[in-house]
């Protein structure tokens, strides 16, 4: 089980570098890798609340609650209150928020498009399904 371990912990750590994690944000960025995660979970997720966000993530409701503050101070994010239980707040996604959004996810597809345009349409292929197998094993267990 050892040797299973640190082989899936090498392969994240060369996948996180593959990605560009690392260096997608930056000083080019205000938005840490973390911070624009969760933004784009805030735009994707319909009636998203700072709980979703920290069970989705596996985050401490603390550390979520500090980035949607400083969201909210940078006018990325608003918090709507729902219509069937006032103690409910909905978080969404501002148009200064989509236009920053905009900006990382063409940063983060520049990435990619970079790291597979020498890949032969046949290993892109078997890359996806690859990929796809690793997120159905993962999720069934």
């Amino acid at each position: 089980m050892k040797k299973h371990i640190g082989e899936i912990k090498k392969f994240n750590r060369f996948y996180i570098r593959m990605m560009g994690l690392f260096n997608l944000y930056t000083d080019e960025s205000s938005y840490s890798a973390t911070e624009a995660l969760i933004l784009f979970e805030i735009h994707s997720f319909p009636d998203c609340t700072a709980s979703h966000l920290s069970e989705y993530f596996l985050f401490d409701k603390g550390y979520i609650s500090r980035i949607i503050k400083k969201f909210e101070e940078n006018q990325v994010i608003s918090r709507v209150p729902s219509k069937e239980d006032r103690r409910k707040q909905y978080l969404e996604i501002t148009q200064a928020g989509k236009e920053d959004l905009d900006e990382l996810m063409s940063k983060a597809n520049l990435n990619v498009e970079n790291m597979v345009k020498n890949i032969s349409e046949v290993e892109l292929s078997e890359l996806i399904s690859s990929m796809n197998k690793i997120e159905k094993i993962l999720t069934q267990n």
